[in-house]
């Protein structure tokens, strides 16, 4: 049975990428054929890259039945029994002339799917067939850089502020380091990079901050003039650089190790880096990433400096235990 994705629930490039890993995960459990509708708002990042394409008016003449199925499920769902329940009702009997519309925030996280691979509850390694379509195809498009043995350790950190830096408006961004788009102290950031120094040498370390140029005073003040450190201002989310933020996304996948933020944008890069480092603080949209690859820290920037030395595993997991198919 065909599936496709349909873009309905707002938001920037970040939460609408995802909208569609979400909705590609869940076609993926079900052994769903995914067709790509075009939408040119997530083309560069290549979600429809090698897949066949089905234009809306072509719909009607190719399928007997359309059935739509809404989210949201902004968070996606944790536990494995509760996502079978769930869809077993949500998703139409299999039958090869029915598209199955996914929309509205209709997410299983890939990470979600990673503890349940572990316990044997899947037969597939979904979270790493994701990664690796995807990181494979964006370098397809286009064409990455790749780091010269004995060049210094390029490091890409995003810190996100912007509109979101706002106590009164969001007191959720500021209450727990488990929310999305909570705002870490300049601590915490320049922690992760003094670790990461610490780990490859400080001089052969270069590192590269990116952050709107809205509320980034602090950024400005912590890292500007910091030794073997950029502060690159990008323009505000609203202004809708899309050549810009193109041209980040892909420094971020470029880089040699990526610094996250609890930031869709630089949280969903994580997914397209296949074989790179990325340091991240687990939270409600990322968690359970698999070590060496992806590194943790704390709330105060704390990391391992053995995890961060140590190289890119392949496969990202060893499973020896017999899987159930769900």
């Amino acid at each position: 049975m065909d599936f496709t994705i349909e873009f309905t629930s707002g938001g920037n490039h970040g939460h609408q990428l995802k909208d569609a890993l979400g909705g590609l995960t869940i076609g993926r459990l079900f052994n769903l054929n995914y067709v790509h509708t075009p939408y040119g708002y997530l083309d560069y990042f290549g979600i429809g890259y090698n897949h066949q394409v089905v234009e809306v008016k072509e719909r009607n003449s190719i399928y007997k039945n359309i059935i739509r199925v809404e989210g949201p499920l902004w968070s996606g769902i944790e536990d494995h029994t509760e996502f079978i329940e769930y869809f077993e009702k949500a998703l139409p009997k299999n039958d090869k002339d029915t598209l199955v519309i996914f929309e509205n925030a209709l997410r299983i996280h890939p990470f979600q799917t990673i503890p349940w691979f572990k316990e044997g509850k899947l037969d597939r390694d979904v979270f790493s067939e994701i990664q690796q379509e995807i990181s494979q195809n964006f370098d397809d498009q286009h064409s990455l850089s790749i780091t010269k043995s004995n060049s210094p350790i390029e490091v890409a950190m995003h810190i996100n502020r912007g509109t979101d830096y706002d106590r009164e408006k969001f007191p959720h961004h500021f209450t727990s380091p488990f929310a999305v788009r909570y705002m870490f102290s300049m601590d915490y950031y320049e922690n992760i990079l003094i670790h990461i120094e610490k780990a490859y040498g400080k001089d052969n370390v270069k590192s590269r901050v990116y952050t709107e140029k809205e509320n980034s005073e602090d950024i400005l003040e912590r890292f500007d003039g910091r030794k073997n450190t950029t502060v690159l201002i990008g323009s505000d989310r609203e202004e809708k650089n899309y050549e810009q933020i193109h041209n980040i996304f892909k420094a971020f996948v470029e880089a040699d190790i990526l610094v996250c933020s609890n930031s869709s944008f630089s949280v969903m890069c994580a997914y397209f880096r296949k074989g790179k480092k990325t340091v991240y603080h687990p939270h409600l949209q990322l968690r359970y990433l698999p070590e060496p690859n992806y590194v943790k820290t704390d709330k105060d920037g704390n990391l391992s400096l053995e995890l961060l030395q140590q190289e890119i595993n392949a496969p990202l997991f060893d499973v020896s235990t017999t899987k159930a198919i769900i």
